[in-house]
């Protein structure tokens, strides 16, 4: 039988019976079948094996990672959540195989960033895996090979190679990182560099609408800063993490955006350290002072804990941006194809923005063109009997309106509200804007 139906010719098949045929279709769809399997298990070992970090090569290296944190839970991983920067950047460097856990990997970070805050230069250190044997901040491997892995009758013998480049960190990690988030160059570092504790500097930008705002006050207002200063009133207190609330600010300007025709400014905060929310709180108080609800000299007053701290809303974290941080003799190395992928996502990521607030700018425009008094105004009524003293329905609405409450109001009592007016009070306090000129707006 396993002879003659080995050969599936049309003379063969046509002389075996119904139960025959189905015999040996079961019997081809279960060597497939196992086939398959056996397929698939080889791949699933091939991708088990675990790569030895300690069998590896490694170098420390800076990478600067830039990323838009509005969609974000800050930068700081948590336990609570995984969509944090840091979490997404520990998943993509386990991915790509340059790190086999983040707690051996001697990591370290400029700053932490809060929810909502983005970034541009922001700085990271660690160790990962090299592709290369020697070089600046090469580490060599922890383990050697065992007498199994080497073959005792072989003779060792100086090999010609070619010579290895280092890998693409940054091509490597954007290739799975969200597109919000983006590696944008590496470097060597020397074992003594730590990316916190070796920054000189920190710049942050801010960006706000002008509206409303008298700059020229913002400006002599914001000059207060530089220096150092207690800045307790500018921050949210953490009594647990910080001794000393002391700061030095090196540098604060305000300027127009360039490109902006004057509708967009930006202030930029230079300083060694901040404080939890200080930037933020900063630029709440200039806001007061360019609406003209405090004066000037409330920043120094402030500055000198001569009066107490204020009631006033913090100043929006959208517009936040960790711009730069510096280092010394510290270069870093942009691959060309990957910094162009990176201005192409950028700028798509641009475009659609630009072109939602087109779509919202359209609305507000068409909005601000209704003529509200000509929509509100009722149709006059004419009637076949003139008189001198006629009334329209709603005068004679008011005058009832007015009757009843004359006669039901005491002389003493306070007028309340009417439902229009409670009406909008609602609305004033459900849409509220914050000191940054950000429209916060919640559900009715």
């Amino acid at each position: 039988m396993t002879t003659e139906t080995s050969k599936l010719d049309k003379s063969h098949l046509d002389s075996l019976s119904k139960d025959e045929l189905i015999q040996i279709i079961l019997n081809n769809q279960k060597q497939q079948q196992n086939s398959n399997q056996g397929n698939q298990q080889k791949k699933k070992k091939k991708r088990n094996v675990e790569l030895d970090f300690d069998k590896c090569y490694k170098r420390y290296i800076a990478l600067k990672v830039s990323y838009i944190g509005w969609d974000y839970h800050g930068f700081a991983a948590q336990t609570c959540t995984e969509e944090t920067i840091e979490g997404h950047l520990f998943s993509a460097l386990k991915k790509t195989c340059l790190i086999g856990d983040i707690k051996s990997a001697n990591y370290a970070k400029s700053g932490r960033t809060d929810k909502g805050v983005s970034a541009f230069g922001q700085v990271i250190s660690l160790y990962v895996r090299s592709n290369l044997t020697q070089g600046e901040g090469i580490i060599p491997p922890t383990v050697l090979p065992t007498p199994k892995e080497r073959d005792p009758n072989k003779p060792i013998q100086p090999q010609k190679q070619k010579p290895k480049e280092e890998f693409h960190y940054a091509k490597m990690l954007n290739g799975v990182l969200p597109p919000y988030i983006r590696v944008l160059a590496w470097s060597p570092i020397p074992f003594f560099f730590n990316a916190r504790f070796s920054t000189l500097y920190r710049t942050y930008k801010y960006y706000f609408n002008p509206h409303d705002l008298d700059i020229n006050l913002m400006k002599e207002a914001g000059s207060h800063y530089l220096g150092e200063h207690d800045f307790s009133h500018f921050c949210k207190m953490d009594l647990e993490n910080v001794k000393s609330f002391k700061r030095v600010i090196l540098d604060f300007q305000i300027n127009p955006v360039q490109d902006s025709n004057g509708k967009l400014y930006e202030a930029t905060i230079k300083g060694y350290a901040f404080l939890w929310h200080q930037i933020r709180c900063m630029m709440a108080m200039l806001f007061l002072v360019g609406r003209k609800t405090y004066p000037v000299s409330i920043i120094k007053d402030l500055l000198s804990l001569s009066i107490p701290k204020p009631t006033y809303e913090m100043a929006s974290e959208i517009p936040l941006v960790l711009y730069d941080c510096g280092y010394e003799d510290l270069q870093f190395n942009y691959d060309n194809d990957s910094h162009q992928k990176v201005i192409k996502t950028m700028f798509l990521q641009w475009n659609e923005m630009y072109i939602k607030a087109a779509v919202i700018n359209l609305m507000k425009e068409s909005l601000e063109k209704v003529n509200i008094s000509s929509t509100l105004s009722l149709p006059s009524t004419t009637s076949n009997t003139t008189t001198t003293n006629s009334t329209s329905p709603l005068e004679k609405r008011k005058e009832m309106t007015t009757s009843q409450t004359t006669t039901t109001t005491s002389p003493t009592a306070t007028p309340s509200k009417t439902s229009t007016e409670s009406t909008m009070t609602d609305i004033d306090k459900e849409n509220t804007t914050d000191s940054s000129g950000i429209k916060r707006i919640k559900t009715l």
